[in-house]
C-alpha cells in the first residue's frame, strides 16, 4: 500500500478573446488567502502524519513518487491539518494559463476557450499524506481532496501570477485572482462554490 519516497524537488495568446460584459458579471472570484483548514471524513485512524502540497505528483515506471513540494508542510493529527500555502510559486512550476486550461477541457467542454489575459500563469496543488516511521523513513501514503458528498465535483487548488477569467460556453466560468484559488472541477470547471464540500482521503495502490 505505502511506497517510499524516492524523489522530491523541494521549494518553500494562442486562443483569446475578451469576456463579454455579461461574462464578467456571471463570474465568482476564485480567491482565498491560501490558508487550507481540514477535517478529513474517517481522518483519525490514517496512517498518515505529515501533509505536503505537491505540484507535479506522480509516479514514474518504477513506481517511485516524485514531485514539486510547495510551501513548509503540515502535520497531520486526530484527523485534521492546516496547510498555510506560500504566498507566491516559483516561476519555474508555473504554466501558461491556456494550456493549463485547456488540459481539464475533456470532451465534456464545449465552445472556444476565453482568456482575458494569456500572459498568466498558473499552477496547481495537491495535498498528499506521508508516514514518517521512528527511523525517519518517509513513505507516501495517499492523496486528500475536498470534494461534494458524491464526489462529483472536486476542488483543483490554483495558483495566479495574475488575474485572469478563462471561460467556454455554459461549461467553463472561473475567475482567479493573482495569489490562491479554488477552482471546482466537474462536466464543468467554475469558480463558484457547491452547497457542500468535504475533505477525503484515499490511500495509494
Amino acid at each position: 500500500m505505502f511506497k517510499k519516497v524516492c524523489t522530491l524537488f523541494v521549494v518553500a495568446g494562442f486562443i483569446f478573446s475578451g469576456c463579454s460584459k455579461d461574462e464578467k458579471e456571471n463570474l465568482v472570484s476564485g480567491a482565498f488567502n491560501g490558508t487550507v483548514t481540514a477535517s478529513v471524513d474517517g481522518g483519525s485512524g490514517l496512517m498518515v502524519n505529515a501533509v505536503l502540497a505537491i505540484n507535479d505528483a506522480g509516479f514514474n515506471n518504477k513506481g517511485e513518487f516524485y514531485g514539486n513540494v510547495i510551501g513548509e508542510g503540515a502535520n497531520f493529527n486526530n484527523g485534521k491539518f492546516t496547510f498555510k500555502l506560500p504566498s507566491t510559486v516559483a516561476g519555474k512550476y508555473l504554466m501558461d494559463v491556456t494550456s493549463f486550461f485547456e488540459d481539464f477541457m475533456d470532451a465534456n467542454s464545449k465552445g472556444k476557450l476565453k482568456v482575458s489575459d494569456p500572459s498568466a500563469q498558473v499552477a496547481d496543488v495537491d495535498f498528499i499524506g506521508f508516514y514518517v516511521d521512528e527511523d525517519e523513513e518517509v513513505y507516501v501514503t495517499g492523496i486528500f481532496s475536498y470534494a461534494t458528498p458524491d464526489k462529483g465535483t472536486t476542488c483543483i487548488f490554483v495558483y495566479a501570477d495574475s488575474d485572469v477569467n478563462i471561460t467556454a460556453g455554459a461549461n467553463v466560468s472561473v475567475s482567479l485572482k493573482k495569489g490562491w484559488n479554488r477552482v471546482y472541477a466537474s462536466s464543468k470547471l467554475t469558480t463558484k462554490a457547491p452547497d457542500s464540500m468535504k475533505w477525503y482521503f484515499k490511500y495509494f495502490e
